[in-house]
Protein backbone atom coordinates (compact mmCIF):
# COMPACT_ATOMS: atom_id res chain seq x y z
CA UNK A 1 0.00 0.00 0.00
CA UNK A 2 1.40 3.38 -1.01
CA UNK A 3 2.19 5.86 1.73
CA UNK A 4 -0.28 8.74 2.00
CA UNK A 5 0.79 12.09 0.64
CA UNK A 6 1.56 14.97 2.97
CA UNK A 7 -1.75 16.62 2.07
CA UNK A 8 -3.64 13.45 3.00
CA UNK A 9 -1.67 13.07 6.23
CA UNK A 10 -2.31 16.69 7.23
CA UNK A 11 -6.01 16.28 6.45
CA UNK A 12 -6.16 13.24 8.74
CA UNK A 13 -4.30 15.17 11.42
CA UNK A 14 -6.84 17.98 11.15
CA UNK A 15 -9.80 15.57 11.42
CA UNK A 16 -8.45 13.76 14.49
CA UNK A 17 -7.42 16.93 16.32
CA UNK A 18 -10.77 18.59 15.67
CA UNK A 19 -12.48 15.69 17.47
CA UNK A 20 -10.15 16.07 20.43
CA UNK A 21 -9.95 19.84 20.95
CA UNK A 22 -12.84 22.29 21.01
CA UNK A 23 -11.63 25.74 19.96
CA UNK A 24 -13.24 29.01 20.95
CA UNK A 25 -14.18 31.23 18.01
CA UNK A 26 -12.10 34.34 17.43
CA UNK A 27 -13.86 37.59 18.25
CA UNK A 28 -12.83 39.95 15.47
CA UNK A 29 -10.08 40.78 13.03
CA UNK A 30 -7.16 42.70 14.47
CA UNK A 31 -5.70 45.94 13.17
CA UNK A 32 -2.28 45.76 11.54
CA UNK A 33 -0.58 47.29 14.59
CA UNK A 34 -2.41 44.97 16.99
CA UNK A 35 -1.54 42.00 14.79
CA UNK A 36 2.16 42.88 15.07
CA UNK A 37 1.91 43.07 18.87
CA UNK A 38 -0.13 39.87 18.96
CA UNK A 39 2.47 38.06 16.81
CA UNK A 40 5.33 39.16 19.08
CA UNK A 41 3.41 37.92 22.14
CA UNK A 42 2.15 34.71 20.51
CA UNK A 43 5.33 33.16 19.14
CA UNK A 44 6.25 30.13 21.23
CA UNK A 45 3.27 30.56 23.56
CA UNK A 46 -0.45 29.82 23.48
CA UNK A 47 -3.29 31.79 21.97
CA UNK A 48 -4.70 32.47 25.44
CA UNK A 49 -1.44 33.96 26.71
CA UNK A 50 -1.13 36.23 23.66
CA UNK A 51 -4.71 37.48 23.95
CA UNK A 52 -4.24 38.25 27.65
CA UNK A 53 -1.06 40.24 26.94
CA UNK A 54 -2.77 42.26 24.19
CA UNK A 55 -5.69 42.98 26.50
CA UNK A 56 -3.35 44.27 29.22
CA UNK A 57 -1.68 46.67 26.78
CA UNK A 58 -5.10 48.08 25.88
CA UNK A 59 -6.14 48.49 29.52
CA UNK A 60 -2.93 49.66 31.22
CA UNK A 61 -1.70 52.22 28.65
CA UNK A 62 -3.43 55.27 27.25
CA UNK A 63 -2.25 54.61 23.67
CA UNK A 64 0.65 53.02 21.79
CA UNK A 65 2.69 56.19 22.10
CA UNK A 66 2.74 55.69 25.88
CA UNK A 67 4.05 52.19 25.32
CA UNK A 68 6.75 53.62 23.03
CA UNK A 69 8.06 55.97 25.73
CA UNK A 70 7.74 53.45 28.57
CA UNK A 71 10.69 51.65 30.12
CA UNK A 72 11.57 48.07 29.36
CA UNK A 73 10.65 47.13 32.92
CA UNK A 74 7.11 48.49 32.53
CA UNK A 75 6.57 46.67 29.24
CA UNK A 76 8.09 43.50 30.66
CA UNK A 77 5.68 43.61 33.61
CA UNK A 78 2.80 43.75 31.14
CA UNK A 79 4.19 40.60 29.51
CA UNK A 80 4.40 38.78 32.84
CA UNK A 81 3.96 35.03 32.54
CA UNK A 82 5.48 34.77 29.07
CA UNK A 83 8.89 33.24 28.34
CA UNK A 84 11.64 35.68 27.28
CA UNK A 85 9.54 38.65 28.39
CA UNK A 86 12.48 41.07 28.30
CA UNK A 87 13.42 40.13 24.73
CA UNK A 88 9.79 40.53 23.64
CA UNK A 89 9.60 43.92 25.37
CA UNK A 90 12.67 45.12 23.45
CA UNK A 91 11.26 43.93 20.12
CA UNK A 92 7.92 45.63 20.77
CA UNK A 93 9.34 48.99 21.83
CA UNK A 94 11.86 48.97 18.97
CA UNK A 95 9.03 48.38 16.47
CA UNK A 96 6.90 51.24 17.91
CA UNK A 97 9.84 53.65 17.83
CA UNK A 98 10.75 52.67 14.28
CA UNK A 99 7.12 53.06 13.20
CA UNK A 100 6.87 56.51 14.80
CA UNK A 101 10.08 57.66 13.12
CA UNK A 102 8.73 56.64 9.70
CA UNK A 103 5.10 57.72 9.93
CA UNK A 104 5.01 60.13 12.92
CA UNK A 105 2.08 58.11 14.13
CA UNK A 106 0.84 54.60 14.72
CA UNK A 107 -1.58 54.06 11.84
CA UNK A 108 -0.94 51.06 9.61
CA UNK A 109 -4.49 50.30 8.58
CA UNK A 110 -3.86 51.71 5.12
CA UNK A 111 -1.90 48.58 4.31
CA UNK A 112 -5.08 46.51 4.38
CA UNK A 113 -6.35 48.45 1.35
CA UNK A 114 -3.26 47.82 -0.73
CA UNK A 115 -2.44 44.65 -2.65
CA UNK A 116 -1.12 41.93 -0.40
CA UNK A 117 2.33 41.78 -1.97
CA UNK A 118 2.78 45.53 -1.63
CA UNK A 119 1.68 45.45 2.00
CA UNK A 120 4.10 42.63 2.75
CA UNK A 121 6.93 44.57 1.16
CA UNK A 122 6.16 47.60 3.34
CA UNK A 123 6.04 45.49 6.49
CA UNK A 124 9.37 43.83 5.78
CA UNK A 125 11.12 47.18 6.34
CA UNK A 126 10.62 46.81 10.10
CA UNK A 127 12.99 44.79 12.25
CA UNK A 128 10.10 43.08 14.04
CA UNK A 129 9.28 41.30 10.79
CA UNK A 130 12.70 39.70 10.61
CA UNK A 131 11.12 36.51 11.94
CA UNK A 132 8.67 34.79 9.61
CA UNK A 133 6.18 34.11 12.39
CA UNK A 134 5.18 37.75 13.05
CA UNK A 135 4.79 38.52 9.33
CA UNK A 136 2.60 35.44 8.80
CA UNK A 137 0.49 36.42 11.80
CA UNK A 138 -0.14 39.91 10.36
CA UNK A 139 -1.09 38.44 6.97
CA UNK A 140 -3.48 35.95 8.58
CA UNK A 141 -5.03 38.10 11.32
CA UNK A 142 -5.11 41.59 9.73
CA UNK A 143 -4.60 41.46 5.97
CA UNK A 144 -6.88 38.50 5.21
CA UNK A 145 -4.27 36.49 3.32
CA UNK A 146 -3.58 32.78 3.44
CA UNK A 147 -0.64 32.40 5.81
CA UNK A 148 0.34 29.72 8.34
CA UNK A 149 2.45 31.06 11.24
CA UNK A 150 4.93 28.38 12.29
CA UNK A 151 6.88 28.56 15.55
CA UNK A 152 9.16 26.06 17.26
CA UNK A 153 6.40 23.99 18.97
CA UNK A 154 4.59 23.48 15.64
CA UNK A 155 7.89 22.53 13.96
CA UNK A 156 8.46 19.96 16.70
CA UNK A 157 5.03 18.42 16.18
CA UNK A 158 5.40 18.22 12.39
CA UNK A 159 8.83 16.59 12.71
CA UNK A 160 7.47 13.89 14.98
CA UNK A 161 4.59 13.30 12.59
CA UNK A 162 7.06 12.79 9.77
CA UNK A 163 5.70 15.70 7.73
CA UNK A 164 8.99 17.61 7.60
CA UNK A 165 12.66 16.74 7.93
CA UNK A 166 14.81 17.60 10.92
CA UNK A 167 16.57 20.58 9.31
CA UNK A 168 13.55 22.28 7.73
CA UNK A 169 13.20 26.00 8.55
CA UNK A 170 10.01 27.91 9.37
CA UNK A 171 9.68 29.70 5.99
CA UNK A 172 9.83 26.50 3.94
CA UNK A 173 7.44 24.72 6.29
CA UNK A 174 4.97 27.61 6.07
CA UNK A 175 5.08 27.39 2.28
CA UNK A 176 4.43 23.62 2.48
CA UNK A 177 1.45 24.04 4.80
CA UNK A 178 -0.07 26.83 2.70
CA UNK A 179 -0.07 24.47 -0.29
CA UNK A 180 -1.37 21.42 1.58
CA UNK A 181 -4.00 23.03 3.88
CA UNK A 182 -6.92 24.97 2.34
CA UNK A 183 -7.35 28.63 3.25
CA UNK A 184 -10.65 28.06 5.06
CA UNK A 185 -8.89 25.64 7.44
CA UNK A 186 -5.66 27.57 7.84
CA UNK A 187 -6.41 29.44 11.08
CA UNK A 188 -8.09 26.45 12.68
CA UNK A 189 -5.30 24.05 11.68
CA UNK A 190 -2.66 26.26 13.31
CA UNK A 191 -4.73 26.56 16.50
CA UNK A 192 -5.22 22.78 16.65
CA UNK A 193 -1.51 22.12 16.19
CA UNK A 194 -0.83 24.63 18.94
CA UNK A 195 -3.17 22.75 21.29
CA UNK A 196 -1.43 19.48 20.46
CA UNK A 197 2.10 20.79 21.02
CA UNK A 198 1.20 22.30 24.41
CA UNK A 199 -0.81 19.30 25.61
CA UNK A 200 0.80 15.97 24.69
CA UNK A 201 3.48 16.63 22.05
CA UNK A 202 5.49 18.76 24.44
CA UNK A 203 9.20 19.44 24.54
CA UNK A 204 11.12 16.53 25.99
CA UNK A 205 9.51 13.09 26.19
CA UNK A 206 6.02 13.36 24.62
CA UNK A 207 2.94 11.83 26.20
CA UNK A 208 2.19 9.52 23.27
CA UNK A 209 -0.18 7.34 25.27
CA UNK A 210 -2.74 10.20 25.52
CA UNK A 211 -2.08 11.61 22.07
CA UNK A 212 -4.94 11.47 19.57
CA UNK A 213 -2.48 10.93 16.72
CA UNK A 214 -0.65 7.91 18.15
CA UNK A 215 -2.06 5.59 15.46
CA UNK A 216 -0.68 7.64 12.55
CA UNK A 217 2.40 9.20 14.18
CA UNK A 218 5.66 7.27 13.57
CA UNK A 219 7.20 8.69 16.72
CA UNK A 220 4.22 7.58 18.77
CA UNK A 221 4.23 4.11 17.22
CA UNK A 222 7.94 3.66 17.94
CA UNK A 223 7.58 4.81 21.54
CA UNK A 224 4.53 2.63 22.21
CA UNK A 225 6.26 -0.40 20.68
CA UNK A 226 9.34 0.08 22.83
CA UNK A 227 7.21 0.56 25.93
CA UNK A 228 5.25 -2.63 25.20
CA UNK A 229 8.49 -4.57 24.67
CA UNK A 230 9.88 -3.25 27.94
CA UNK A 231 6.65 -4.20 29.70
CA UNK A 232 6.85 -7.76 28.32
CA UNK A 233 10.44 -8.14 29.46
CA UNK A 234 9.50 -6.88 32.91
CA UNK A 235 6.56 -9.32 33.06
CA UNK A 236 8.80 -12.25 32.08
CA UNK A 237 11.37 -11.32 34.70
CA UNK A 238 8.65 -11.11 37.32
CA UNK A 239 7.26 -14.52 36.29
CA UNK A 240 10.71 -16.11 36.48
CA UNK A 241 11.28 -14.61 39.88
CA UNK A 242 7.97 -16.01 41.15
CA UNK A 243 8.71 -19.54 39.81
CA UNK A 244 12.28 -19.73 41.06
CA UNK A 245 12.69 -22.02 44.17
CA UNK A 246 13.04 -20.21 47.35
CA UNK A 247 16.49 -20.30 48.89
CA UNK A 248 16.91 -22.54 51.95
CA UNK A 249 16.62 -20.57 55.13
CA UNK A 250 19.80 -19.96 57.00
CA UNK A 251 20.35 -22.15 60.11
CA UNK A 252 19.61 -20.45 63.39
CA UNK A 253 22.60 -19.15 65.27
CA UNK A 254 24.05 -21.50 67.95
CA UNK A 255 22.67 -20.97 71.45
CA UNK A 256 24.88 -19.16 73.91
CA UNK A 257 26.99 -21.38 76.27
CA UNK A 258 25.18 -22.29 79.52
CA UNK A 259 26.11 -20.39 82.62
CA UNK A 260 28.17 -22.23 85.29
CA UNK A 261 25.91 -23.92 87.88
CA UNK A 262 28.44 -23.85 90.72
CA UNK A 263 28.08 -21.12 93.29
CA UNK A 264 30.34 -18.18 93.05
CA UNK A 265 32.82 -17.20 95.66
CA UNK A 266 30.49 -14.64 97.11
CA UNK A 267 27.64 -17.18 97.25
CA UNK A 268 29.89 -19.78 98.91
CA UNK A 269 31.02 -17.25 101.43
CA UNK A 270 27.43 -16.39 102.24
CA UNK A 271 26.27 -20.06 102.32
CA UNK A 272 29.10 -21.38 104.60
CA UNK A 273 28.24 -20.59 108.23
CA UNK A 274 30.94 -19.08 110.33
CA UNK A 275 32.47 -21.47 112.99
CA UNK A 276 31.12 -20.90 116.53
CA UNK A 277 33.33 -20.79 119.57
CA UNK A 278 33.26 -23.95 121.72
CA UNK A 279 31.27 -23.49 124.94
CA UNK A 280 32.35 -25.76 127.85
CA UNK A 281 29.56 -27.98 129.10
CA UNK A 282 27.98 -26.96 132.37
CA UNK A 283 27.97 -29.78 134.95
CA UNK A 284 24.58 -30.74 136.31
CA UNK A 285 23.51 -29.43 139.69
CA UNK A 286 23.81 -31.53 142.88
CA UNK A 287 25.70 -34.26 141.06
CA UNK A 288 29.07 -35.26 142.41
CA UNK A 289 31.76 -35.20 139.86
CA UNK A 290 33.24 -38.54 139.05
CA UNK A 291 36.91 -39.02 139.25
CA UNK A 292 38.37 -40.11 136.03
CA UNK A 293 40.87 -42.88 136.16
CA UNK A 294 44.33 -41.89 135.24
CA UNK A 295 45.22 -42.83 131.76
CA UNK A 296 47.52 -45.68 131.43
CA UNK A 297 50.79 -44.84 129.95
CA UNK A 298 52.65 -47.23 127.73
CA UNK A 299 55.95 -45.97 128.99
CA UNK A 300 57.42 -47.34 132.17
CA UNK A 301 58.60 -43.97 133.29
CA UNK A 302 56.47 -42.18 135.84
CA UNK A 303 54.64 -39.19 134.62
CA UNK A 304 56.40 -35.99 135.29
CA UNK A 305 54.59 -32.88 136.19
CA UNK A 306 55.40 -31.41 132.83
CA UNK A 307 53.88 -34.34 130.99
CA UNK A 308 50.80 -34.62 133.20
CA UNK A 309 47.76 -32.97 131.75
CA UNK A 310 46.75 -29.79 133.41
CA UNK A 311 43.12 -29.42 134.28
CA UNK A 312 41.33 -26.17 134.21
CA UNK A 313 40.13 -24.89 137.52
CA UNK A 314 36.43 -24.32 137.45
CA UNK A 315 34.42 -22.94 140.26
CA UNK A 316 31.69 -25.20 141.60
CA UNK A 317 28.23 -23.78 141.51
CA UNK A 318 27.18 -22.39 144.89
CA UNK A 319 24.51 -24.00 147.01
CA UNK A 320 21.07 -22.68 146.25
CA UNK A 321 20.21 -21.97 149.94
CA UNK A 322 23.44 -21.12 151.67
CA UNK A 323 25.50 -20.15 148.76
CA UNK A 324 28.30 -22.41 150.08
CA UNK A 325 29.77 -25.20 148.07
CA UNK A 326 28.36 -28.66 148.84
CA UNK A 327 30.19 -31.04 150.93
CA UNK A 328 32.42 -33.56 149.37
CA UNK A 329 33.49 -31.14 146.65
CA UNK A 330 36.80 -29.53 146.61
CA UNK A 331 37.81 -26.72 144.48
CA UNK A 332 40.89 -27.09 142.53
Amino acid sequence: MAAPSKAQLLNEVYTLLKKRYKLEPRSERLTVLEAVVYGICHEGTTREQAEQALSRFRDQFFDWNEVRVSSIEEIRDTLAGQPDSEERANRLRRFLRQLFEKTYGFALDGLSKKPLKESIKSLQEYEAMGGDYVLATVIQQALGGHAMPVDEPILRGLRRLGVIDEGADAASVRSLLERAVPKNRGVEFVDLMEELTHDTCVAGPPDCFRCELKKICPTGQARLTSEKAAAKVAAKDAAKASKAPLAAPLPPPPPPPPAKSGPTKATTARATPAPQAAVPPTPPKNVAPTKSAPAKSNSSKPATPESAPQLKKTAAPPNEKSGKPPKGRSTR
